[in-house]
């Protein structure tokens, strides 16, 4: 049986907005939500990024952080969370509380617009399923190239267009790619040896219509 997630509680406009940006006690929620829906592409995505212990490694849009252990497993990296929603930020801390005791885990608040951190500070960026909230998909890109060391790199995991034009809620607020789209933004961003790998996912359930699903993970490096 696929997956359900569970969207019925909020019309489609404040589930999309609350995806963005979770708030309150319905961004909570969301947040729970979303962890059903993204458990194979974050796994996969940290997998994709090949993570090596003592690796700052720097993960947009971490949501409540409930993948960060799995990635903790793979390498002992040095991480940072960063996500626009201080409520995410909060979850994120709670459900990590005894996990920070032992590793080297840290979660802010902050915006791919502006990456609160220094040129060149982070070995490895990663993040999943938020390239679509992307205020400026280009000028956001150049923003992670420039706290990547050189030859560091960026791995961004998505859903491609074809499948989200499938899922109604992400007719609100939702910026749709293609790979070959996702690809040339990194290009014109300044990234270099570029590449997409395609992997299935179990379906997933939305309002009653399982979807086949697919990640899409896209790996650029300074």
């Amino acid at each position: 049986m696929a997956e359900k997630f569970n969207t019925s509680d909020l019309s489609k406009k404040e589930l999309a907005g609350n995806l963005r940006k979770p708030e309150g006690d319905n961004g909570v929620e969301v947040g729970k939500q979303m962890n059903k829906g993204n458990e194979y592409i974050s796994k996969y995505s940290y997998e994709q990024l090949k993570p090596i212990g003592n690796e700052k490694v720097l993960e947009i849009g971490m949501g409540n952080g409930f993948f960060v252990p799995y990635l903790m497993k793979l390498a002992d990296v040095d991480y940072t969370g960063l996500d626009y929603s201080p409520l995410m930020v909060s979850e994120a801390e709670k459900l990590n509380n005894e996990l920070k005791k032992q590793r080297r885990i840290k979660f802010i608040e902050g915006s791919v617009e502006k990456v609160p951190f220094e040129d060149h500070f982070f070995d490895a960026i990663v993040t999943a399923n938020t390239i679509y909230f992307w205020p400026n998909v280009v000028e956001n890109a150049k923003e992670l190239l420039r706290v990547l060391k050189p030859g560091g790199r960026l791995l961004v995991a998505y859903r491609n267009k074809e499948l989200l034009d499938k899922i109604e809620f992400t007719k609100y607020g939702f910026n749709k790619y293609e790979i070959s789209e996702v690809e040339e933004v990194f290009e014109k961003s300044g990234f270099k040896n570029i590449s997409t790998k395609v992997l299935d996912e179990p379906a997933l359930d939305f309002d009653g219509k399982p979807l086949t699903v697919k990640g899409v993970y896209t790996i650029a490096y300074k």
